[in-house]
């Protein structure tokens, strides 16, 4: 399950400084996720995901690193199952930036470390895949309520896919527009869009793809950030047991969820969030998804 706002108000700060001062910035800090609690209820698993970060900014430029971590755990007696180490190192170039048009292309590469367990819990073997990524992004404004934003990510994956099970090619974008009523309030359309596909071979073998519409409602409050968001679910199709049997397996995800951000105006700031997230399978039972994140981050 993808996190869909992995800090906004942190992540705004790291990545949103402007071009036009050539000094230094910089940007340090830490999340803690969890996901699937209830979706996992009768073993009581969840996932478990702490990161770091550091970003520094010196006039168009930027370099974000990144240290995640994602795996299943048990609430009930908090241990670990399998899990993988995700270092990630970016680098972003502003081309332009004004009120009017703003363009940048970010570079990338990172590491998924997989630490695999058997069902005893032993220690089953390890294996890394790369992920290369390339990403431009832009904001156009139309008029001085709309603006038109986005991203669009190319990414290629290479090594250990037959032990991952990832395809060796992704795209990944989100785009829409923005309607802002005044200072306070605004309105956020976006489509959504993430799909897995093999290059190489003609397998569909660890495939996927999931299109979704996602709506936002940031309320700027002085120095607090409050966003109710919803995604709904358009398309979302998958073939995980790709080793197995590579039949597609339809699904149907929605989400609901609240966001909170604070600026204590000192270079410090925090987040809050939680959301809640209904999928319904054509095989296997229909779920129900808790998802709650904190963080902080401090710039310098």
């Amino acid at each position: 399950m993808k996190k869909v706002l992995p800090c906004l108000l942190l992540c705004s700060a790291a990545a949103g400084v402007q071009a036009e001062e050539n000094n230094w910035h910089y940007n340090i800090g830490a999340m803690y996720e969890i996901e699937n609690v209830e979706g996992q209820g009768e073993d009581k698993d969840g996932l478990y995901e702490p990161s770091v970060y550091f970003n520094a900014s010196y006039g168009a430029w930027r370099i974000a690193m990144t240290m995640y971590q994602e795996g299943p755990a048990d609430y009930s007696n908090f241990t670990r199952g399998g899990y993988f180490n995700r270092p990630e190192l970016d680098i972003h170039y502003q081309f332009v930036e004004s009120d009017d048009f703003s363009f940048g292309v970010t570079g990338g590469v990172r590491n998924y470390g997989f630490h695999f367990k058997d069902a005893e819990g032993a220690n089953a073997g390890t294996a890394n895949t790369q992920r290369y990524k390339i990403m431009p992004d832009w904001d156009l404004k139309l008029s001085d309520q709309l603006r038109f934003g986005g991203w669009l990510a190319l990414y290629r994956f290479d090594q250990d896919l037959d032990q991952t099970g990832y395809s060796d090619s992704r795209v990944e974008t989100e785009t829409g527009v923005t309607w802002k009523f005044n200072d306070t309030v605004s309105l956020k359309a976006n489509y959504y869009l993430e799909r897995g596909f093999n290059e190489v071979t003609d397998s569909n073998n660890g495939e996927f793809s999931t299109q979704e519409m996602r709506i936002y409602l940031p309320i700027s409050l002085g120095s607090t950030t409050l966003m109710p968001y919803t995604r709904l679910g358009l398309d979302r199709w998958t073939n995980w047991d790709w080793s197995e049997d590579i039949t597609r397996e339809e699904h149907s995800y929605n989400r609901i969820g609240l966001f909170y951000g604070y600026d204590f105006n000192n270079g410090l700031s925090m987040s809050l969030e939680y959301a809640y997230e209904w999928q319904e399978h054509n095989e296997g039972s229909d779920d129900r998804f808790h998802y709650a994140g904190i963080g902080v981050n401090y710039s310098f």
